[in-house]
């Protein structure tokens, strides 16, 4: 049998890379060859925020790509109403790629739209 270093499915001994993944197969799962390995993270900050639901929407993105992640939740203020920071941690060994999908997503250029009335004035 081999396996997916990836989602972890496994496949017949001929099939040589994951249909769902497109990453080569492994004969045995290990904690060195899976990608979300399940041994000791070590968690580190990414970035911290201003508040829960910007920390949210970059866990979130985060997780879609792959990286292990959690936000962990800041302080409430002195009288129980203002929220106060927040930070979204990440494997350590993910850090490099978490940063790099945080700012090609956040830090990315704003593009206008397409004009919809556009007219040829010569």
């Amino acid at each position: 049998m081999a396996f997916c270093p990836d989602c972890e499915a496994e496949y017949k001994a001929e099939v040589t890379v994951c249909p769902d993944c497109d990453v080569e197969l492994v004969p045995d799962l290990t904690s060195e060859n899976r990608v979300h390995g399940k041994s000791h993270h070590e968690f580190v900050p990414l970035r911290s925020f201003k508040n829960s639901t910007e920390a949210q929407m970059a866990f979130e993105l985060l997780e879609r790509n792959g990286i292990r992640a959690f936000v962990r939740a800041g302080e409430v203020g002195i009288f129980g109403s203002s929220f106060i920071g927040g930070a979204v941690m990440v494997d350590k060994r993910d850090l490099p790629r978490a940063i790099e999908i945080y700012e090609a997503f956040f830090n990315a250029e704003p593009t206008a739209p397409p004009e919809d009335n556009q007219t040829d004035s010569f």
